[in-house]
């Protein structure tokens, strides 16, 4: 062997050979010392949900081409996922956990609804149309349904 190789070290060697400040590092930290979303900081991302889904109807309505129903597609699941990373940028308390967790799940099951929808109308498969376009507009619903709920003057 070469000494190169016969220097290099497994995940498991460079594992045990880590620093225990390094370790400790992924102990998990406490949640209330996390800020953390609230109610109100929450709405601005449902509220931006609700404008997705709105601009996604606007993109689609009147468009007969499939190539542009495919990008309006690819660009709400875009939208989707940037809104997903905004929640999660958010941290975890233990009072909103379960909420995020919600809003997380139903924008990344809707963004994967919106690629399905966009593969549809790009390889003209109307069973991946309908199947997407039914699993984006539920997901999208129960977004609205979260974000009416969050809403105390609703």
């Amino acid at each position: 062997m070469t000494p190169g190789v016969s220097r290099s070290h497994s995940f498991i060697g460079r594992w045990t050979g880590a620093s225990v400040g390094a370790l400790r590092s992924f102990r998990r930290h406490n949640d209330t010392a996390m800020a953390g979303p609230s109610a109100k900081e929450v709405e601005p991302i449902l509220d931006a949900a609700a404008a997705v889904a709105a601009s996604f109807a606007q993109r689609t309505g009147g468009t007969e081409g499939s190539q542009a129903l495919a990008n309006a597609a690819s660009i709400c699941r875009w939208e989707l996922l940037v809104l997903r990373e905004r929640i999660l940028q958010l941290g975890v308390t233990t009072q909103c956990q379960a909420l995020q967790a919600e809003i997380v799940r139903h924008l990344e099951d809707a963004a994967a609804a919106a690629r399905v929808l966009s593969s549809g109308y790009r390889f003209h498969s109307l069973d991946r149309i309908c199947e997407g376009g039914q699993a984006l507009d539920d997901h999208l619903e129960a977004l609205e349904r979260l974000r009416t709920r969050s809403d105390p003057g609703a």
